[in-house]
């Protein structure tokens, strides 16, 4: 149960009996899984190990690159040539 004076409490959002059951008997304990992701789907579904952090994240995230891109980095460093030692 909630404390009177907390706002974010083990039961936020969960607005039914059913939601609270189903959070706390069920989901509680299990991993956050995020399906939405900018890796390669061929590499995911082979179980592709990458060799460093640059490759598991510059190489495919075209977010980031436009991040990246808008915060001034030099292509280089984004999509180029520079070694991934170099882009981390």
């Amino acid at each position: 149960m909630k404390p009177m004076n907390q706002y974010i409490h083990d039961d936020f959002l969960l607005t039914s009996d059913l939601a609270r059951r189903l959070f706390h008997d069920y989901a509680k304990a299990m991993p956050i899984i995020d399906y939405h992701n900018h890796l390669d789907a061929k590499q995911i579904w082979e179980n592709h190990s990458s060799s460093n952090i640059a490759e598991c994240w510059l190489h495919s995230d075209h977010y980031l690159w436009r991040a990246m891109r808008s915060n001034g980095v030099e292509e280089y460093y984004i999509t180029g040539n520079a070694p991934d030692k170099e882009k981390v």
